[in-house]
Parts: structure tokens; sequence; C-alpha cells
């Protein structure tokens, strides 16, 4: 009996070993089977995954590769002008505009949010920064509890409401938890504070700034507009006002470009504010939060990044890694496509550096 266990015993530790083996080296992709220039090899991946989108990557201020894939709508094919509903890459410029108004001294990470909203549940002990990185323990409204209807109109206000009266999933500043709401607030308190619509505020300190002439909140008749899919086929209805301070923004991975080259520039905001945005504030395994962004380890490099989605046919994601200048940005029109694996392959190409497996997900 004993001879049979020691068999078995050594049965299992050989297969880990096996396993543990065959990770090494079956987990990790060089990406081997691409050849040619840096680009050449990133067009041969992006068509082998039969990716369609937009894809565009910029390297110490330049632009090292940029091409649409696939169809964006009806007789329109997809290209880096391309317009796209950006979902929730909106909320950097989100945390842009809070930083903003932070450095005009017209309020603080540290507010509590019964300074703008004294009736909230618990806003006594919510503040600024909870909302930022999405610690304040608010219901995402979003969440299929709430069967959100995305198809009709939405008041920033009422969306709020979807979750007023309910319980607070743990106690602000403590965790972690992906809220949209919190996002809908600091779009409000952005008004309340500049006296301006929020549209208004961004496409004036944001947009503007940046260069961003592409970028809007409602799309003029005939621009060259991307519809969702899924699995092919056209997706759900969705409201752009069902997102508002959360997602709303309408945009091209030009202009995303041209967003990112400005932040590393320091024209938005700060250094210091910038670091701030990059700096976690809020985790929980696997995620961590700055303010209005992921912050990650990406191949060994720090870096900082977001996706975004809509249940209407989009699938984004957008990673800007700190040291080596690097940012890539990929825009899918298609739901079933996996637009942060795609990018992380994208980015171990460039940096010619083998991507694990488990580092396409986190």
């Amino acid at each position: 009996m004993k001879k049979l266990f020691k068999i078995a015993l050594i049965s299992i530790l050989t297969l880990g070993v096996l396993g543990s083996a065959s990770l090494l080296v079956f987990g990790r992709d060089g990406h081997g089977d691409l050849a040619g220039t840096i680009p050449e090899q990133i067009d041969q991946y992006l068509s082998n995954e039969e990716f369609q989108g937009t894809v565009l990557i910029s390297k110490d201020g330049e632009t090292l590769f940029k091409k649409g894939y696939g169809t964006a709508a009806p007789n329109v094919q997809n290209s880096t002008d391309t317009l796209y509903q950006i979902a929730s890459l909106s909320k950097s410029f989100t945390a842009v505009a809070i930083l903003q108004l932070a450095e005009k001294q017209m309020l603080t990470v540290d507010d509590p949010l019964a300074t703008y909203f004294p009736d909230f549940p618990n806003a006594d002990a919510i503040t600024i920064g909870h909302l930022l990185s999405h610690s304040s323990g608010i219901p995402d409204y979003l969440k299929p509890d709430y069967q959100f209807d995305y198809s009709k109109a939405w008041e920033p206000e009422d969306i709020i409401e979807v979750v007023r009266n309910e319980q607070l999933e743990f106690t602000p500043g403590e965790s972690f938890s992906y809220s949209n709401t919190g996002y809908v607030l600091l779009g409000l308190i952005i008004e309340q504070v500049s006296g301006q619509p929020y549209s208004d505020y961004i496409e004036e300190h944001i947009f503007s700034p940046s260069g961003m002439q592409n970028s809007m909140f409602t799309i003029a008749e005939g621009l060259p507009v991307a519809a969702g899919h899924v699995e092919g086929k056209p997706g759900p209805s969705m409201h752009n006002s069902a997102a508002y301070a959360a997602g709303d923004i309408i945009s091209t991975a030009e202009d995303l470009a041209l967003f990112d080259e400005a932040l590393r520039q320091n024209l938005l905001v700060s250094e210091e504010n910038t670091k701030l945005m990059g700096t976690t504030h809020a985790s929980k395994f696997p995620y961590q939060y700055g303010y209005g962004w992921y912050t990650q380890d990406v191949l060994g490099h720090k870096a900082v990044g977001h996706s975004g989605g809509y249940p209407s046919g989009f699938r984004h994601y957008v990673a800007r890694l700190q040291d080596e200048e690097l940012t890539v940005i990929v825009l899918s029109n298609e739901m079933t496509i996996d637009s942060k694996a795609i990018n992380r392959n994208l980015t171990s190409i460039v940096l010619q550096q083998p991507i694990w497996i488990w580092e396409e997900i986190l």
C-alpha cells in the first residue's frame, strides 16, 4: 500500500514538474511566426487575429503604427479618423477635469461628497478622491441587478437615483469596486464648480488645448462613425447619454493619441497631478486603480491603462507605458474582440519581448 502511495505521489510530482516545464516552454509567446519590421509584424499579427477596429501606437512622441481593419459601418471602413463611442476611456478625461479644478483651488480631492450633494446617503464619509478611485462603495448602476435601460435618453440626476437608496458595498476608502455611478457624480461636481455643462467644460479645457478637433459628445450627420457589432451583427441600441461623465465621449484613435501626448507634455495638468493619476489609490486583487486610470505592471514596465466597452458592441483598451514613452491604443467595434489581450500582444511585439499567457489579461 505504501509503495503504491509513493508511486502515486511521484507520478503527481512528475506531472507537476512537466506541467511547469510546459508552461515555461509553451506559455510564453515570442511571436516568432512574425517577420519583417516592427510595423510589418504588427500588421501580420492583427491580420492573423482577424481584428476589427483601429490601432494606433506611438513611441517617443512619434507615431509608430496606425491602421484600421474591417468595417466600421455599412460602406465605411475602419480608419484612424473613424469616430467611436469610447465608453469608459472617458473616465480619464473626467479625472483630468477634476484635477484641473483642483489646481485652480476650486475644489480638493479630499472634499466630502456632502459639499456638493448634502442629501446623498453617506455623503459625509465619501470624498472626491474615493469617487475618482472607485473606492466609494457606491454601487454601479450598470450592474445587472438594476436592469438599466441603455436605449433611452437619461439625465445624470436620474442615473444617480437608480442606486441612491442602495447600501454601500463597503466602508469608503477600504476597498475597490468599479462604479460608473461615482463618475456620474464627478461630472455633476464639475458642472457645479465650473459653472459649465460637463460637455462644454471638456471641450474647452481638454479637447481644445490637446488639439482634439474630432472629438465630441454629439455626432453630426455625415461623419464616419463606427457602429457596434456583436458576433458580426449590429449590437443593441444604446443612447449616448446613458453614461454621461462615465463614458459619453466620442473620439478617434488620432485624437486619443493627441490626448496622450498632451498629458505627457503636462499641457492639461501638472506633472505632479499626472503622477497622482497614475498612483494606486485603491485595490482589490487583481485590480489597482489611481485617478481615472488602472495602475499596472505591463511586461515589467510601470504603466497606466483603461478599458472601454458598451454592450452595443464596442470593446477598447489603451495602455501607456511610462518609462518607454509608449502608448498603445486599440479601438474595436466588435464586442467579441479581446482588446486588452490584443493591446498586450502589440506591446510585446513593439518591445520585442515575449509575453506570458497570463500577461494578456492582467
